[in-house]
């Protein structure tokens, strides 16, 4: 399940589809996750002191039986940019974290007295 929020920024329908597009994909990508939930909050800092640009934050935490508490946040002075940086972290992200699952149920062979992993 996916669940995007909007924190100190108004929704927008806009920047929901392309979050949905940049991250359903990823999503669909690994299987077990169809058992999560993923949160998507975009945020923005707008600072009242000092005179600049804009920082769009885009952050993800993914929570279930298999993926417990995966967190990434990706920052830039683009909303779209930071969603690309943040789907390319998170698709690295539950990579490596679905090998150390593959890895962790695999059980060790033995061909001929010698044990392989």
């Amino acid at each position: 399940m996916l669940k995007i929020v909007f924190k100190n920024l108004e929704p927008s329908q806009l920047a929901r589809e392309i979050v949905k597009d940049r991250i359903e994909p990823i999503v669909e990508k690994f299987p077990s996750l169809a058992e999560h939930k993923v949160t998507l909050t975009l945020e923005m800092e707008n600072s009242p002191k000092q005179a600049g640009p804009d920082l769009f934050t885009v952050s993800s935490m993914v929570t279930g039986k298999n993926f417990k508490d995966l967190r990434i946040k990706k920052s830039s002075q683009n909303l779209y940019l930071a969603t690309a940086d943040l789907a390319d972290g998170l698709n690295e992200l539950l990579s490596r974290e679905s090998d150390r699952l593959f890895k962790k149920k695999r059980k060790p062979q033995i061909i001929e007295g010698e044990l392989y992993e």
